[in-house]
């Protein structure tokens, strides 16, 4: 136990974070509040001469090399705030930076691997529950495709998918790792947890979500078989079944993956191919800095593609856009190649620790809970290819606390702080 956690500071903090956990699934306001409470007691922690010396991360080299991209994404953000023709209006969009505390506090408050364990159940928790409620509420509708559900939220159905993906995929991991350690039940009772979490995804009925989890569930196993033999064995396999199902799918279920003629404006895909023309068209004008939020508003009108209806289509009432439909290339419109490439940097280099450590993971049972945090960068990725989900707050608090327990497996686990 790190001595950040074995204070009263330290467990008040990990009640609260347990309750961001717990309310992800709910409401912004519930785990918002959670995390700004959290953050109230590491302020006033740092305040004091003792409490200082309880927060000591010279044992995380590799979260501080993230917070070093963290903290090169905030000095981004202000200086588009700097330059942005509605500053103030800019910096309100850059609210979000402060959610990335979210990994540090896992790792300060919740290394010891109960806590850990405790936190992503709450995570799980809440989703399920949630989950259940709109299931109950739409069990008549569960297979039709044009009635879609939150659970027991107020949120987006496609913030909920995001929500639910990172849950259920945390949730396999807690399975795992409780098997493991030779708990049978509790991993029964989380498997319980993690079907019911995603059955929450499958009645939001977002097609990139979906697609997303089951490409990241075959890596999920992968990346934890040591063998060489069992990895070419397993990587055969996956490729046979999915030459086997895929020429298979229904003509219903391939439709909805492709992109209409160019005449065609209005329907899902359709939008998201006028969204990323124009994108694109913005891109070239300012390929390294972006437009910034508030620019990117103004803007839009100019480049929209002709004929654009439904998402895609400037909104005259309210002077604004919709975000891109893709996280990567919302990215680089906004901020440019400069802020793409630190937001890349999330994304590879959890991946590059984790794959250089995960066959030095002491525990048998902390490795699921890695390798479910690692793969849960590459869903966030996959996600974010049809949908922004970084805009989301939401999302991108579920998105830092699976990156929160990754560093907190590993980091701990190289510093011997695990019980």
């Amino acid at each position: 136990m790190l001595p950040s956690e074995n204070t009263i500071a330290g467990k008040l903090a990990f009640v609260f974070m347990c309750l961001c956990a717990l309310g992800l699934a709910f409401s912004i306001s519930i785990a918002q509040t959670g995390l700004g409470l959290t953050f109230l007691i590491f302020l006033a922690t740092l305040l004091s001469n003792r409490g200082r010396k309880t927060i000591n991360l010279s044992g995380a080299a590799n979260l501080r090399l993230l917070y070093a991209g963290l903290i090169a994404w905030v000095v981004w953000r202000i200086f588009h705030i700097a330059i942005s023709p509605q500053a103030l209006r800019e910096l309100i969009e850059a609210r979000e930076v402060w959610l990335m505390l979210i990994p540090v506090f896992v790792y300060l408050y919740a290394s010891d691997r109960n806590r850990l364990a405790t936190l992503a159940t709450a995570f799980v928790l809440g989703t399920a529950i949630s989950s259940a409620y709109g299931l109950w509420k739409m069990r008549a509708e569960i297979f039709d495709l044009w009635t879609r559900g939150r659970g027991l939220s107020t949120m987006h159905h496609l913030n909920y998918a995001g929500v639910s993906a990172l849950a259920s995929l945390i949730g396999l991991g807690l399975t795992w790792s409780y098997y493991y350690a030779g708990n049978r039940k509790r991993a029964l009772m989380t498997f319980l947890l993690t079907f019911l979490s995603f059955t929450g995804l499958w009645l939001t009925k977002s097609k990139g979500a979906i697609a997303a989890f089951a490409a990241v569930l075959p890596v999920f196993v992968y990346v934890q078989l040591h063998s060489k033999a069992q990895r070419r064995i397993f990587l055969v396999l996956v490729v046979a079944a999915a030459a086997i199902v895929i020429p298979r799918l229904p003509q219903s279920v391939a439709e909805q993956y492709r992109f209409p003629d160019a005449s065609v404006h209005l329907g899902s895909q359709a939008e998201r191919r006028d969204l990323w023309q124009t994108g694109f068209a913005m891109i070239q004008e300012k390929i390294l800095v972006g437009w910034g939020e508030r620019g990117y508003n103004i803007a839009y009108p100019r480049f929209q593609v002709a004929g654009a209806q439904g998402v895609a289509e400037y909104d005259q009432k309210n002077l604004e856009a919709s975000h891109m439909h893709n996280d990567f290339i919302n990215t680089w419109v906004l901020y440019g190649a400069v802020g793409l490439a630190i937001q890349l940097f999330y994304y590879f280099f959890g991946g590059f620790v984790y794959l250089r450590e995960r066959f030095k993971i002491r525990r048998m049972s902390d490795r699921p809970l890695a390798a479910a945090g690692a793969t849960a960068l590459l869903l966030m990725a996959l996600m974010g290819i049809t949908q922004c989900h970084f805009t989301s707050e939401i999302v991108q608090m579920s998105f830092w606390l699976a990156v929160g327990i990754l560093f907190s497996v590993l980091e701990s686990d190289r510093s011997g702080a695990t019980v």
